[in-house]
């Protein structure tokens, strides 16, 4: 992930100038600037000691264009700036190169850079790039998939106090992938994550109490945990609150709040929640039955690889008509690319002939 997303506070790997030094004064002028909200102050600190070289001027004045801090924001001058300051061997300059590499930000998409500039910021001890590197090798993007070799870069990060790669790192230890299985240290790592606030940790901390794996079952501090990534928009525990209401636990069923949750998930493109969405509307439960919707639920759910709602949609297109199939596709289409997914799912509740 790119540190201008600061989900928590990394203290920058700076190099260091002689104190009482002109420049260091100057640069240091300009943090102080920067943390007060004066970017313009902090731009006319930073820029002559940038032009002069100094790797960690030229960092901050490419953050600055990456956030739009001081001046337009440009992705293109942010990456420029980021290459002057990696070629020096200044780590976060060189890991946020490598995600404007990977994301193709004011440099064109390359991942074989990504890669490079990913590794020399992670051997720099940097724990975004390491974390970077993880993801990398677990989902095998640019490299062969090796899951021992995500978790060794998760841990360097996570033993810097990395919350996503502490998450990461667990649930490798759930699965037994590329590590021993060891669930009681995964929950410890989700508890770490999850309380330095990242919504992954609090989400699979409670998935482990919902499941008592690694620790006693307890549907109540589920129910919290996943409340409190809910509250940051992460859709994987919006749908979880939807099947704790929709099957009872540790909360009285009720149908209608799973399905506002379901709703808010299958909002964010989450397949899993459009296919429970859409068992709501062919069963009928606690909603008007609705097959052609519930067909459009599945086959959306269906495009982005969920193989329970790819069967859905062929059980219930066998229970319609062609124009209600037809019907059904439409839909599905318009949900797919509108930009208010809920103004469209609502305007067929509310009109479903």
């Amino acid at each position: 992930m790119h540190t201008r997303f600061p989900l928590l506070s990394l203290a920058f790997a700076l190099t260091m100038m002689m104190p009482g030094s002109p420049a260091y004064a100057g640069y240091e002028e300009g943090v102080q600037a920067a943390d007060r909200g004066d970017y313009a102050t902090a731009i006319k600190e930073w820029r002559p000691l940038a032009d002069q070289g100094d790797p960690r001027a030229q960092f901050r004045i490419g953050l600055s264009y990456d956030n739009g801090e001081g001046v337009a924001e440009d992705p293109v001058a942010a990456a420029r700036w980021y290459q002057l300051a990696a070629a020096q061997g200044h780590a976060e300059a060189q890991n946020n190169l490598a995600w404007a590499y990977s994301h193709g930000a004011g440099v064109p998409q390359d991942d074989k850079k990504a890669l490079e500039w990913y590794e020399k910021s992670a051997i720099g001890g940097n724990a975004w790039a390491q974390y970077n590197l993880g993801v990398r090798y677990q989902e095998g993007r640019g490299v062969p998939q090796r899951y021992g070799e995500a978790a060794r870069w998760y841990k360097l990060a996570a033993d810097q106090g990395h919350p996503l790669a502490m998450a990461n790192l667990g649930l490798l230890l759930t699965e037994g992938a590329g590590v021993t299985q060891d669930d009681a240290t995964a929950v410890t790592l989700f508890r770490l994550s999850a309380e330095r606030g990242a919504a992954i940790g609090q989400h699979n901390l409670g998935l482990a109490y919902r499941l008592g794996r690694g620790i006693a079952q307890d549907f109540q501090q589920a129910r919290l945990w996943y409340l409190k990534a809910a509250d940051q928009g992460y859709a994987p525990a919006e749908h979880n609150l939807g099947a704790l209401y929709e099957q009872g636990l540790g909360v009285d069923k009720n149908l209608d709040t799973a399905r506002q949750w379901y709703r808010r998930a299958a909002a964010r493109d989450f397949a899993l929640s459009q296919n429970a969405l859409g068992i709501l509307y062919v069963r009928g439960a606690g909603v008007p039955q609705d097959k052609v919707l519930a067909a459009a639920l599945f086959l959306l759910a269906a495009a982005d690889g969920n193989t329970q709602a790819q069967k859905n949609a062929q059980h219930v297109r066998t229970e319609l008509d062609q124009a209600q199939q037809d019907q059904a596709m439409a839909l599905a289409k318009e949900l797919a690319h509108t930009d208010d997914f809920l103004k469209v799912l609502d305007q067929r509740v509310n009109n479903p002939t």
